[in-house]
């Protein structure tokens, strides 16, 4: 298996010479191969007689219309009684792929209300949170999506991938499902993401008309409203949905003025006299859909969707002052700015030692707008399915503003609106009978992105506008504008074929073309001294323009086996990439430009389900090894850069495992460690060698356990408790999240038509962090203790 990388580069100035860069690279395969042991006994295991049966065939699956749910439901008394087992379940027993999925129930039963408590549910998979929703980065297995990047890990919207950051944490409502796919899926979908995939499918309209409401009140003055309604308009032929959510809730943090502040010494005791929350949260999404199928053959899924929301100011707070030892981290590094240990020095320690208080002059805020426009079809031809998935989808962030000097002392602000739109087209054939020893897909997937970035600091002492922009007076903003371009075109085929009725090859492959594009420029806006009205812009560097195309090989083979029905062993072997980008708050050409990350990967894995499902386990065993790994850092407040990490090696485990030991409870554990290792990382903004220093922002392992119980009476209970290892915020590890664990509970009496619940979450009031901003000694905290009271009412 090889990769061929090819990088033709280009860059302008604005005085018309020319650079021409040509590199050539091709990179080796470098899988490292697990313990032979571990293959040699999964290929010669026993047929375990005892469990084993004669498998009767199943009938193939006939390919109908819209119908309703599968899933049986009888009615005693008023109360639901569990029906048959939902059959993808099986389907992803039968997989052999790391695959976590949640059904209706499960989201229920677990409270998943927006992307972001997804992870707590599944092994290996964090969500880093920058401090607001435009900026939340998916991690699976060490894969992480960055700043500048493309997202590592991906979020597929009813077949629409996602693929902005800004995307990735959002409100959900009416849901059907979710999976979570771990692992570089660049030849199973046709949007390619590295590290895995989290697929959500709403529910869609059927023949039978169904709703439901929901209403959650809390603490923070939380109000949330979802619901759902589909319907027939013709029956069998066209159908409609629409879903909506609106959600509101108070800041957990808390905003003082006063004396002595931020700088108090040991001996002046603060006086607080006024405090605000200015990290509420509010927004609105909907969504509006038809489904149509005029006959047996073709049917079209046409979705127009839409969210706005007001995040407030960023959910930051000083890292230093929730533990006093973390003075260690200033002075041993100042990672960032090692010039200005002293001034942060004084700055940051001398704070009230007050979890969730801040010191600011300006709250700022969070804006951020979408629409979405997509059309999925399915025609069935004779012996396979040719669908298609197109998509316009606009994300506008505009703005995000924040105090940049954390203090009291109106200095700098910091503004970034970001304007972006996608064309996707996502063309495929698949297999239709899913029981056919062989098993296909192969499609074509293109995509084009322009974005448009204003980001800039706000500069409000005249002292230093005056000194550093001559000519300008306060306050003025230092800008950095720029345009990208991003263009995909790939070719992604995924084939299985089965022998001996136990034995699957699978082999898949991914051609790819990127042709991308910036263009920049650094000003300084601001009033000019002379009083003009209009006021004045200084150029501060040279706008450049840089072109690059970049052509990917990637390419994927599995082997299962199968010694009994509801037992599988696997091992495969993969390799996965991250697109190469442009950091865009920088003035320096050079430094623009980040190669793509590269990464193969050996896993092996077991799968079973035993005693009439009472009993199920999955496990997998990982081992990655990456080249030019992204790492971001910041050249000072106003500028940051991507790095290439030479060489980095992550290894780790996923387990998920539930027994049912009596029909009305169950006890689930799903656990995963990641170990992420810099073999070779030189630093070349801090003139630093990283080399043998944990990767940073991986979690080392994370744990959830529950016990849930559901009885015939409509008697429900679900107890949680959630565990996450330390996770450092720096390259030299001196930066860090303590491990920490919180404990949920969820009680509730349910019928066949309304559902009432109480919840209390982080019941022991856990204070972590979550996330980490460079060069700023700010942090963002997790949640806080959160209680509340649920209703639904099922239409």
């Amino acid at each position: 298996m090889t990769f061929l990388f090819e990088n033709e580069s280009h860059i302008k100035t604005k005085f018309g010479k020319q650079f021409c860069l040509p590199q050539g690279i091709l990179f080796r395969s470098k899988f490292i191969i697990l313990s032979s042991q571990i293959l040699i006994s999964i290929l010669l295991a026993p047929p375990l007689h005892s469990q084993a049966k004669e498998k009767t065939p199943e009938p193939p699956l006939k390919e109908t219309g819209p119908v309703p749910n599968t899933e049986t439901k009888s009615v005693e008394q008023g109360i639901r009684v569990t029906g048959k087992k939902d059959p993808r379940d099986r389907e992803i027993l039968r997989t052999p792929n790391s695959i976590s999925r949640l059904n209706e129930q499960d989201i229920q039963d677990a409270g998943i209300n927006r992307t972001n408590d997804i992870d707590k549910q599944v092994p290996n998979f964090s969500i880093i949170d920058s401090g607001s929703r435009n900026f939340t980065y998916f991690n699976i297995r060490g894969m992480r999506s960055i700043a500048f990047s493309e997202p590592a890990v991906g979020l597929i919207l009813d077949g629409v991938p996602l693929n902005d950051n800004v995307a990735l944490n959002t409100e959900l409502y009416g849901l059907e499902n979710i999976e979570v796919y771990r692992g570089s899926q660049a030849t199973l979908f046709g949007k390619n993401f590295q590290g895995g995939v989290v697929e959500i499918r709403t529910k869609k309209p059927t023949n039978v008309a169904e709703g439901k409401i929901t209403y959650d009140a809390g603490n923070y003055k939380k109000q949330e409203t979802s619901a759902y309604y589909n319907a027939p308009i013709i029956k069998d032929k066209l159908f409609f949905g629409i879903a909506g959510k609106t959600t509101e809730r108070e800041g957990y943090l808390s905003n003082i003025t006063g004396f002595y502040y931020p700088n108090n010494r040991p001996y002046e005791l603060p006086v607080e006299i006024y405090k605000t929350h200015p990290d509420g949260r509010k927004g609105q999404a909907g969504r509006f859909r038809l489904y149509f199928t005029p006959n047996e053959i073709f049917e079209a899924d046409l979705q127009i969707s839409a969210e706005s929301f007001d995040d407030g100011s960023l959910n930051l707070v000083n890292y230093l002052g929730a533990k006093s030892e973390r003075e260690k981290a200033l002075l041993q590094g100042c990672v960032a700015m090692p010039s200005n240990c002293s001034k942060l020095y004084g700055t940051y320690t001398n704070r009230v030692n007050g979890d969730r208080k801040v010191y600011w002059d300006y709250e700022g805020k969070s804006n951020v707008t979408g629409n979405t426009y997509s059309l999925a079809t399915t025609t069935k031809l004779p012996y396979a399915n040719l669908k298609t998935a197109s998509a316009i989808r606009k994300m506008d962030i505009d703005p995000i503003t924040a105090d940049s000097d954390f203090t009291t002392t109106d200095q700098n602000r910091s503004i970034y609106v970001e304007k972006a739109t996608t064309f996707l087209n996502d063309v495929y054939i698949e297999s239709k009978d899913k029981h056919d020893p062989i098993q296909f897909k192969a499609g074509i997937y293109a995509s084009n992105k322009i974005t448009n970035i204003d980001q800039a600091r706000e500069h409000r002492s005249s002292i230093y506008v005056i000194n550093d922009f001559p000519g300008l007076t306060a306050p003025a903003r230092e800008k950095n504008l720029s345009r990208l371009q991003d263009r995909n075109i790939s070719f992604y085929t995924h084939n299985s074929y089965t022998f001996a009725e136990k034995f699957t090859v699978t082999i898949g492959a991914r051609l790819e073309r990127q042709e991308s594009h910036l263009s920049h420029t650094e000003q300084a806006v601001g009033i000019s001294r002379n009083n003009n009205p209009l006021g004045e812009t200084l150029v501060l560097s040279d706008p450049y323009t840089i072109n690059n195309r970049y052509n990917y090989n990637v390419s994927r083979f599995i082997f299962d086996y199968k010694p009994i029905e509801n037992l599988m062993f696997f091992i495969g072997f993969s390799r996965g990439y991250k697109n190469a980008g442009y950091s865009t708050v920088v003035n320096i050409p050079d430094k623009a430009s980040f190669k793509p990350e590269i990464n193969d990967t050996i896993e092996a894995g077991i799968k079973s389900e035993f005693f009439k499902g009472k009993f199920g386990l999955k496990y997998t065993q990982f081992y990655t090894e990456t080249q030019d790994f992204h790492v971001v850092r910041a050249i000072n407040l106003s500028q940051y850069v991507n790095l290439n990490a030479e060489l980095v090696t992550i290894r780790g485990y996923e387990l998920e495992t539930f027994i049912k030991p009596h029909k009305d409870a169950k006890i689930g554990l799903s656990a995963g460690y990641t170990e992420g290792i810099f073999n070779k990382f030189y630093d070349s903004v801090l003139n630093r060698d990283f080399n043998g220093k944990w990767v940073h922002f991986i979690p080392k392992y994370d744990i959830v356990s529950y016990l849930q119980y559901r009885n015939e009476y409509g008697m429900f209970f679900r107890g949680e408790f959630q565990a996450v290892g330390q996770m450092y915020f720096a390259a030299d590890n001196t930066v860090y999240s303590d491990p920490y664990y919180v404990i949920n509970s969820r009680v509730g009496y349910e019928t066949d038509t309304i559902s009432a619940y109480l919840y209390m979450n982080n019941m022991n009031d856990r204070y972590y962090f979550t996330s980490y901003i460079d060069g700023t000694f700010q942090a963002v905290p997790g949640a806080p203790k959160t209680y509340g009271f649920m209703l639904t009412y099922k239409i």
